[in-house]
């Protein structure tokens, strides 16, 4: 398998968890709080999925077309950064400003229980550099509620490698982490 191929893999796997955990989670949550505004983003995964396959079929083609693979790739590019773009402006904040932290930290959980533990890490590098300073402060005090201390123990060091610049700004506001 080529290098693009195998990160093209590696992402359609961790967009595949996001958007399962956010289908099982944030969906059905923002569906409370304001009707018919998650719709528009199933649509979007879903036409996701269909980019990805695209891609994946040209990848296996004999000879594939460089300019046009280049370009699927680009429109894929886009759309995600839009659609990821749309939700951090609009989706996030309805759950942030209409829910309990607590609410959030829920949300947060059953999002992750949909990544298998081995992919973990991969999806820690992933996510977190996609995700605002108050976001990645959710989803680190989150995971530190809902797991196990001897399993968020091996998760921190993710955490704190992946978002290195904003780490002392993470511990300042959640000072648990501090604590060996």
């Amino acid at each position: 398998m080529s290098p693009v191929l195998d990160r093209l893999h590696v992402m359609d796997e961790i967009l595949d968890y996001h958007a399962q955990g956010e289908e099982a989670a944030v969906f059905p949550a923002v569906d409370r709080l304001a009707p018919l505004v998650t719709r528009a983003y199933l649509m979007d995964h879903r036409e996701l999925d269909r980019m990805v396959d695209t891609l994946e079929t040209m990848h296996l083609q004999k000879s594939p077309d460089p300019l046009l693979a280049a370009r699927a790739t680009a429109v894929l590019n886009s759309h995600l950064r839009i659609h990821l773009d749309k939700e951090d402006a609009h989706l996030y904040p309805i759950l942030r400003e209409k829910t309990t932290v607590s609410q959030q930290v829920t949300i947060v959980g059953v999002m992750s229980s949909k990544i298998p533990p081995d992919r973990f890490p991969a999806a820690v590098k992933w996510l977190f550099p996609l995700l605002s300073l108050s976001d990645q402060l959710v989803v680190t005090k989150g995971w530190m509620t809902l797991m196990p201390p001897q399993v968020f123990a091996k998760v921190k060091p993710l955490i704190e490698t992946t978002v290195a610049e904003n780490w002392d700004l993470i511990i300042q506001r959640i000072p648990e982490l501090n604590v060996k």
